[in-house]
């Protein structure tokens, strides 16, 4: 097999690009297409995206985080700011999850772009709209378990547009004889805590844990392994800070690309494990 019979096997295996059938733009696949073109293939496999303008451009941005030549820092920030002004009422956990970025670097985003209109609600990752400010609801919540105490969380949750956690939260704050709603001073001054000791905790973990003597891993079918793995993967500025300097000019955009596809995986792997905590405090 030579290597233009080479490279037309590895074409077939590729998977159809997506074309928006209305305009007929490419949402998915435009390396693929460059690449049938030099192979001289006049068709390729297509799946046609039905639906608008805007929602063929999320799906081009899902779509193009996940496989083939990912999008750089740089331009899953720039889409992230598009789709704020196309869906500011969106969550920042739901475009995190859309442009591979997680949901404070959103937040930032959305404090530093220009012209964002201010809303009083906004649609989370499960597509439900939600008050940003919580109150309201929550003494909405308040006055239903009162009427009824053993309501079913989940029918409550689905008549009020609210999720079951809240409500569960609303009542167990009900039986401790708290106010439903947190005290805001409170809530910000613990967000606040909490938010530096995580800091401060995530730095010294990554600073002080030897994972190939922590327990914990290591009495994991596949422990070691982890271990292995997450000791290797380490870096710290006293690695790369003086090599800045010495990379060759002609490898810096490739660099630059390796380091922020690597740190988007570290991001989707940090988003996995948010998610599973998140599903056990619910369950909780």
């Amino acid at each position: 097999m030579d290597h233009a019979q080479a490279l037309a096997f590895r074409f077939d295996d590729c998977p159809p690009i997506l074309v928006e059938r209305k305009t007929s733009t490419v949402i998915d696949g435009v390396h693929r297409v460059l690449a049938a073109k030099m192979l001289g293939r006049v068709t390729i496999p297509v799946h046609y995206f039905e639906g608008t303008h805007d929602e063929a451009f999320v799906e081009a941005v899902r779509a193009n985080i996940t496989h083939g030549k990912p999008l750089t820092l740089a331009e899953r920030e720039a889409a992230a700011r598009k789709l704020l002004g196309m869906h500011g009422d969106w969550s920042n956990r739901l475009l995190g999850d859309i442009c591979g970025l997680s949901d404070k670097t959103i937040g930032r985003l959305r404090k530093t772009t220009a012209e964002l209109p201010q809303l009083s609600a906004r649609v989370g990752r499960d597509g439900r709209q939600r008050p940003l400010d919580s109150r309201p609801l929550r003494e909405q919540i308040a006055r239903a378990l009162r009427t009824t105490p053993d309501a079913n969380a989940e029918e409550l949750a689905r008549s009020l547009s609210t999720s079951p956690s809240t409500v569960r939260d609303v009542r167990r704050r009900l039986r401790g004889g708290d106010s439903p709603i947190p005290t805001q001073r409170g809530v910000k001054a613990d967000a606040s805590t909490a938010s530096r000791a995580s800091n401060g905790e995530r730095r010294a973990v990554s600073a002080a844990v030897e994972w190939r003597s922590d327990r914990a891993i290591l009495a994991l079918p596949r422990g070691s392994e982890l271990a292995e793995w997450l000791d290797q993967t380490k870096i710290r500025v006293t690695q790369w800070a003086s090599l800045v300097q010495e990379i060759p000019l002609g490898r810096i955009p490739q660099l630059i690309e390796e380091a922020e596809s690597r740190a988007l995986e570290w991001t989707r792997f940090a988003k996995a494990l948010e998610d599973r905590l998140r599903d056990l405090n619910r369950r909780s």
